[in-house]
């Protein structure tokens, strides 16, 4: 013991030089490669601001300089100034290099860049959505032998790091599954297309599963168990977004495989069914759980921006009243005319819920409040406790209501959904993507804090900037305005390499947290080339503190993979389709 302490001393004046050092200027970009069409930029983390006569050069593969300027300065965020090198204006295919003077007195240099049609498309889309999955189903076979083989039961795949399959990850990925088939089948070769398919049947064979299991468990005909073997409890969250992916896979397999279509649809009507008379329920007969998650249902008031102590209402959860709507347009689509009616009125709940500009939280409004009769708002993200935080990772995900829009543009209600569209749009989303400099959705509006985006995570939140940029896509195609598409790519470069970087000797380096894809990546747990890490927080792994304005930036590395990132990574790319920049 006298030795370790001996040592601990010994470290400390090492450990305080290493915290008084002066980390020098850093080139940040993206390590995946740029949309020749997009909006296209490079960060200088910096310091301080006194850079006024910086300028930056574009090199093309051959040395030659191809577009010179000025490097701006965005201001000071998250303790650090940013200044943004905009080159949009290059949009011929090519390799490029980017080469900064007059930053601490040296020139900061990138590596070779590749600028591409549909880059971020063709980069991705093939190993995250097919080659990700074969890896995982292999990797749950090998843990049916290492645990036991109840997870061999009900097949699925391996969602993350460990041994789960999670019911709201299985159904985020087979989303982002869908939208791929729905958006962008043109660009899918036929032989791809089938195997998307086979990927589909096999997470949604799992949901089956889980579905059975809750009816053979006594926990209702038409729930969904969280996961199988260890976590049997019935989250309403799980339960309709099953619900909404068997309800979009009928539609899918309609033609090709009338029977499992058949067998989907029926699955849908269950669960939705099921809910619809019984919900909302956050905690039905789990086993396995330790006694606190059974006394507070798994609700984290902090993280959620309620006062501590706080009990959540027995009232729906604004995210599930939406994605009740989506599923009930879903079966309607499917052709089941009579939850029409039901999904306008799902709609009308969560509508009811959003914040008038005349009660806006700081500047803000558009948004919603998390529950009927609560005045704190739905934060993006959240995924701490096994219960009623589990799952609840779509980011105000506003979809129904931008599908009523287009396919019932003539119901009586459209002009309040339009209007509901424009107040988030612009009282909530834009502005507060454009509060820091990369266009990242916040976690949210905290009370006394402002917006938050790392601090208060119990990991990383990739998934969320996914599922930000899918809906940014939806607002551009709404509003046509294309402040949306800049967005949208925002989002997704943070994951592709433009992010704030990891701290190495003294830089920051920018990394794609796509594991296997780009010049330089940063690890995961499974090392499954296409797996999307849980990215950047202010807080150490599956550790949660309060959120706190003080401690908000991206700190820590999270690097745990996990299946619900690149769900919301596919639904991303797949609406990516664009205008010429101006």
């Amino acid at each position: 013991m006298k030795k370790l302490l001996f040592l601990i001393i010994l470290l400390i004046p090492s450990f305080l030089q290493a915290q008084e050092k002066k980390i020098k200027s850093s080139l940040l970009y993206s390590r995946v490669g740029y949309d020749a069409q997009a909006e296209k930029r490079i960060f200088i983390r910096s310091n301080d601001a006194a850079h006024k006569e910086a300028q930056f050069e574009i090199l093309d593969k051959n040395n030659k300089v191809v577009l010179i300027g000025k490097p701006h300065y965005w201001g000071k965020k998250w303790n650090t100034n940013w200044w943004v090198i905009d080159f949009s204006s290059l949009q011929k295919d090519g390799t490029y290099t980017c080469q900064v003077k007059g930053f601490d007195s040296e020139i900061l240099s990138s590596k070779p860049v590749k600028v591409q049609q549909n880059m971020l498309w063709d980069k991705t889309w093939e190993t995250i959505a097919i080659d990700q999955l074969k890896a995982r189903v292999k990797m749950r076979k090998k843990n049916a032998t290492k645990f036991s083989p109840e997870h061999a039961e009900g097949g699925g795949w391996q969602d993350c790091g460990g041994y789960l399959r999670e019911v709201n990850s299985h159904s985020t990925m087979l989303i982002g599954l869908l939208d791929l088939l729905e958006f962008s089948p043109e660009r899918i070769p036929a032989s791809e297309q089938q195997e998307i398919i086979q990927q589909m049947i096999i997470g949604l064979n799992y949901l089956a599963f889980c579905q059975d299991k809750a009816k053979e468990l006594g926990r209702g005909n038409g729930a969904i168990i969280h996961e199988w073997p260890k976590h049997t409890n019935v989250i309403t969250g799980d339960v309709v977004k099953g619900a909404l992916c068997f309800a979009r896979a009928a539609k899918v397999f309609s033609s090709a495989f009338p029977k499992k279509a058949k067998d989907c649809l029926k699955r849908a009507k269950r669960s939705f069914n099921w809910l619809d008379k019984n919900g909302p329920n956050h905690n039905c007969g789990g086993t396995n759980f330790s006694l606190k998650v059974l006394e507070d249902d798994g609700f984290e008031p902090i993280a959620n921006g309620a006062p501590a102590g706080t009990k959540h209402p027995n009232e729906w959860k604004t995210r599930d009243l939406v994605m009740m709507s989506w599923t009930a347009f879903a079966l309607a689509e499917a052709g089941e005319k009579k939850y029409q009616k039901k999904a306008v009125a799902y709609a009308d709940q969560f509508i009811d819920l959003q914040i008038p500009k005349e009660q806006a939280e700081g500047k803000f409004y558009g948004h919603f409040r998390a529950f009927k009769g609560v005045d704190y708002s739905e934060k993006a993200w959240s995924h701490h406790e096994m219960g009623w935080d589990a799952g609840a990772t779509f980011p105000h995900y506003i979809i129904p209501l931008f599908e009523m829009s287009k396919k019932w543009k003539n119901h009586p209600k459209s002009r309040k959904w339009n209007t509901a569209i424009q107040q988030f749009a612009y009282g909530y989303f834009l502005p507060a993507c454009k509060a820091n400099p990369f266009y990242l959705l916040p976690q949210g509006y905290y009370k006394n804090e402002g917006l938050l985006n790392f601090s208060g995570l119990w990991h990383g939140m990739n998934g969320t900037y996914g599922s930000a940029a899918a809906l940014a896509l939806e607002l551009y195609s709404f509003t046509k305005d294309p402040e949306f598409q800049k967005i949208a790519i925002g989002n997704l470069q943070w994951i592709a390499g433009l992010n704030s970087g990891v701290l190495k000797n003294d830089r920051f380096i920018s990394k794609s947290m796509i594991y296997g894809i780009g010049d330089e990546y940063i690890g995961s747990w499974t090392k499954i080339p296409g797996t999307i890490c849980n990215g950047f927080e202010s807080d150490g792994q599956f550790v949660f503190t309060e959120p706190k304005a003080e401690k908000d930036a991206p700190r820590v590395f999270t690097d745990e993979g996990w299946i619900t990132h690149t769900g919301g990574w596919l639904s991303a790319i797949s609406r990516l389709k664009y205008l010429p920049v101006k």
